[in-house]
């Protein structure tokens, strides 16, 4: 009779224990609805109950939190309470109600009306049970007429059970689309509402993964829409910027400051793109509850400071200056779902930039990077359907960000280099960065100290040889946006690079192995695709003098690899004494799915094993 006990047990609590190892809580049920009212008001309600299974999850769950505009909206908390592993039930007092501002608002109060619920939970341990519940109003649409919403069923907990009602008036057209899951809505009418109801069980969490997509694209989840178009999207944001993006004649006579002396128009659009993203404090918020309606271009100018959409402004309106049409682009980046064309929503972005016609289509420009050169594009704007915005029409232009190709973000590496007969190493190189890898060091070296620049040169060429000892370094003007690429250009020597036998010298070949971007693939296999977020080459071009007295004893041998998602090429040249090496590894996919993950992993690990294992083998020459 015991050992069955013991069995039951173990069959009983195993699962309990492994649930909370990995999770840290359960949702035991999510209960959400949302009605929608004809002129665009809505008001949702949610309850949940969240079990407790270790200290994470009183981390995760100890405050709960609930944004919500104070402009826009109206929010009451239903009940909030603790019920303790031996049933009793604990209320929290007075003081664990609080309204706060995000951390961002301090820094630009005029920026934002998001303020956060915070609930301080009583006596949360393990085995209790959180519960609470709150109604959200929007008494003030930010579309009148239209309604919206996104519910997730999903969330990085595993979910016993999730509803969701929504009541939209008969009288209104309205669309849906489920996300991830093929469960269908029972559909029924009463009291002059439709009413689609969802319910899920068991709904297994999402593992979190490095470089794994956005929560919102992987989450099984449900979208509702009033809207028909985009163009309805475009015609309310054009209503909401017009004013904005007025020059008054202060931002005139900023513009022909800046564009003095400028003679074609390109050199004109560079100089107003750098001035605003060189001079313009990017104050990051994400749109959404805190508000769409960017500031007036004058008063951004003045304050010197915005968020995207205040960038966005300012740039178009000093275009318009010039004769330039610019128009507002509405982006979702890499940090959010990629927008679905055909749900309308104004929710489906979380960025702003601005565009120009051109001959080969639309330029876009994000100047809140301010180490991104014109005609180039951080990382996680890259391949993101977009709203492009023509004010003056009212229209919408659903378009797509391009990705920039390999050749145009390169890490690339030069370098000419001697080797004495003793094995000391002498050399002149220069690490070369191009595209995305261009803004990352820029804005390393913007950030950094004279003795951080220093450092940071010490261990660049200590990449090349461990103890490298640099004599001199110089930097390219990364502080010029007008020069797209950056470079940091090193001269010195190691005295100990090569081993000398009585016989041989060997020496690892002085070019880099990228060794880091293994540690991006450790992993065997994943679930979710990897989100490089952009292309790139590595690129290597040496030459290495021999010593005098010595002769090659093997001959380096070309290789080349190639898979799904890129290659690797290294190709040797010998002229006498001098010893020519070029690599290339190119990687043509800024997002891996997961049934090409092998090849991305294949592909970084036969690079650095390869490059890491070029050795030089010279052998002294009969009678030296």
């Amino acid at each position: 009779m015991k050992q069955l006990l013991t069995a039951v047990l173990t069959i009983v609590l195993f699962p309990i224990q492994v649930l909370a190892s990995t999770y840290g809580a359960e949702i035991l049920y999510d209960h959400s609805s949302v009605k929608f009212f004809p002129d665009g008001r809505k008001i949702r309600r949610e309850e949940r109950a969240v079990k407790i299974l270790d200290k994470q999850g009183i981390k995760d769950f100890g405050e709960i939190v609930i944004p919500f505009s104070s402009e826009h909206q109206k929010l009451k908390i239903l009940y909030a309470y603790t019920v303790l592993p031996d049933g009793k039930i604990v209320k929290p007092d007075k003081k664990a109600f609080n309204i706060v501002y995000p951390p961002f608002v301090s820094e630009a109060p005029i920026y934002s009306d998001l303020k956060y619920q915070t609930i301080s939970m009583p006596a949360v341990t393990k085995g209790a049970v959180i519960k609470y519940a709150f109604e959200l109003e929007t008494v003030k649409p930010y579309m009148k007429d239209q309604f919206w919403s996104t519910n997730y069923f999903q969330d990085k907990y595993p979910v016993k059970e999730a509803t969701f009602k929504a009541y939209i008036p008969e009288n209104k057209y309205y669309r849906y689309k489920e996300y991830n899951t093929t469960e269908k809505p029972e559909i029924k009418k009463e009291n002059g509402y439709i009413i689609l109801s969802w319910k899920l069980t068991d709904v297994p969490p999402i593992e979190r993964e490095p470089s794994m997509p956005p929560m919102g694209e992987l989450a099984k989840k449900v979208v509702i829409t009033s809207l028909k178009n985009w163009d309805q999207v475009a015609r309310w944001y054009s209503d909401l910027a017009r004013e904005a993006l007025e020059p008054d004649e202060t931002i005139v006579e900023t513009v022909k400051k800046i564009t003095a002396g400028k003679k074609t128009q390109e050199e004109k659009i560079r100089a107003i793109y750098n001035f605003v993203a060189q001079n313009i404090r990017y104050v990051g918020m994400e749109f959404g509850i805190n508000g769409y309606k960017p500031h007036k271009a004058t008063e951004v100018l003045k304050s010197r400071y915005g968020d995207c959409k205040d960038h966005a402004t300012l740039l178009i309106a000093m275009l318009k200056v010039i004769g330039v049409k610019g128009y507002p682009v509405l982006i979702p980046t890499l940090s959010a779902p990629n927008m679905d064309p055909e749900v309308p929503v104004p929710t489906a972005f979380n960025h702003e930039i601005a565009a120009i016609k051109t001959e080969n289509g639309f330029l876009y420009m994000d100047t809140t990077s301010d180490n991104t050169p014109f005609t180039y594009l951080p990382a996680g704007d890259q391949g993101r359907r977009v709203l492009v915005v023509d004010v003056e029409e009212e229209k919408g232009i659903v378009s797509e960000t391009p990705v920039a190709p390999p050749e145009k973000n390169v890490e690339g590496f030069e370098g000419e280099f001697k080797l004495s007969p003793f094995g000391k190493l002498t050399g002149n190189f220069k690490f070369i960065y191009k595209g995305v890898y261009s803004s990352f060091e820029r804005s390393r070296l913007l950030s950094s100290t004279p003795d951080s620049i220093k450092r940071h040169v010490d261990e660049l060429a200590s990449r090349i040889s461990p103890g490298f000892d640099v004599e001199k370094f110089a930097l390219s003007n990364y502080r010029d946006l007008n020069v797209p690429d950056v470079w940091i250009e090193v001269d010195g020597e190691d005295m100990n690079y090569g081993t000398l036998t009585s016989h041989f010298l060997l020496a690892k070949f002085p070019a880099p192995d990228y060794s880091r971007i293994v540690s991006l693939v450790a992993s065997k296999e994943r679930k979710y695709p990897y989100v490089v977020g952009y292309m790139m080459s590595k690129k290597s071009n040496v030459e290495l003098k021999l010593p005098k007295g010595f002769e090659l004893y093997l001959r380096p041998e070309n290789f080349y690899f190639k898979n799904r998602v890129g290659s690797l090429e290294i190709r040797w040249e010998v002229d006498g004494r001098t010893l020519r090496f070029s690599s290339k590894m190119v990687l043509n996919k800024n997002v891996v799915p997961p049934e090409e993950y092998r090849d991305l992993r294949e592909l970084f690990n036969t690079t650095v094993k390869t490059l890491r294992n070029q050795i030089v083998v010279l052998k002294k020459k009969s009678g030296g």
